[in-house]
């Protein structure tokens, strides 16, 4: 199973905020990158719980 199970975040490809005159922030952090950035750690949060849950549960059936 892959990691990329949930849908993508798509940026809208705006030409002003390519050439950074669109001072609107995607995350409100000033950086589209730090909402991605904000996503893979939660999901890597997410799914390091996932594995100590498994562990938990696979440790108490042995």
């Amino acid at each position: 199973m892959g990691e990329n199970t949930e849908p993508r975040v798509t940026l809208p490809s705006d030409p002003e905020r390519m050439k950074g005159t669109h001072h609107h922030d995607v995350d409100g952090y000033g950086n589209p990158i730090t909402l991605q950035l904000r996503i893979i750690g939660q999901r890597r949060r997410e799914a390091e719980e996932k594995l100590d849950r498994h562990l938990q549960d696979a440790r108490k059936r042995h």
